[in-house]
């Protein structure tokens, strides 16, 4: 069978964009990225994607498909192998816990858009140590998530880990105290060829900028971050 043409269309730090990527990359998928600037969307944007959002797949110059995890699914089924755990009641485990993911995101995305005050900062902060708390206790003794190696949940929480360190180093307040398992899991995922290669390398930096832009509280005074 001939192999696919895959155009992935989307923002240089946009975690769901880097789901898709991470994947495609773990599973030496060939592909085409375009990145476009959430603030200024090209208007042939509404041509591939129905909701004007990101990330979407443009499958052989025809066919768009949107919503990341419906494309991580679509690009898992029909490659090669999978990046799903071969049990079916250990794989429904991990897609409830790739949903409990996103609500881990939705409070980061609290801290940069609508938190406004350090009492709603701390809030969130505490909100998402209690997360992954609740994580630590699923964890594999392995490197991963689990112990039968990389999954397609790894590439998803690896997106969230990201994050924190900007925070950390904005608010000075660590995640991952009194999480050594969280910890160990989210150093071996930032250190992965495929999530490292999701982002450009002066990832830290965008983000910021991004904040910023976003007006965000946490950036309301830039010295505290040191370059």
């Amino acid at each position: 069978m001939e192999q696919a043409n895959y155009h992935i269309i989307g923002h240089q730090i946009c975690p769901y964009v880097q789901r898709v990527v991470i994947l495609m990359t773990e599973k030496q998928i060939p592909f085409k990225r375009t990145d476009i600037e959430l603030h200024n969307k090209p208007k042939w944007l509404a041509d591939v994607s129905p909701t004007g959002k990101v990330p979407v797949l443009v499958v052989n110059d025809s066919q768009a498909i949107f919503e990341s995890a419906v494309i991580c699914e679509y690009l898992d089924e029909v490659s090669g192998g999978s990046l799903h755990p071969a049990d079916n009641l250990e794989k429904a485990n991990h897609r409830a816990w790739i949903e409990f993911a996103s609500d881990i995101l939705n409070l980061i995305a609290k801290i940069i858009y609508r938190d406004k005050s350090d009492a709603c900062v701390d809030t969130s902060h505490t909100e998402i140590a209690k997360k992954l708390k609740m994580d630590e206790s699923e964890l594999s003794k392995g490197v991963y998530f689990s112990e039968s190696g990389f999954h397609i949940i790894d590439g998803v929480y690896a997106t969230l880990f990201r994050y924190f360190e900007v925070f950390e180093r904005l608010t000075q307040v660590d995640l991952y105290a009194n999480l050594p398992h969280i910890k160990r899991w989210s150093q071996a995922l930032l250190e992965r060829e495929s999530v490292q290669q999701a982002v450009p390398k002066n990832y830290n930096q965008l983000l910021l900028a991004f904040m910023q832009q976003a007006n965000s509280y946490l950036t309301r005074e830039e010295a505290l971050y040191p370059g």
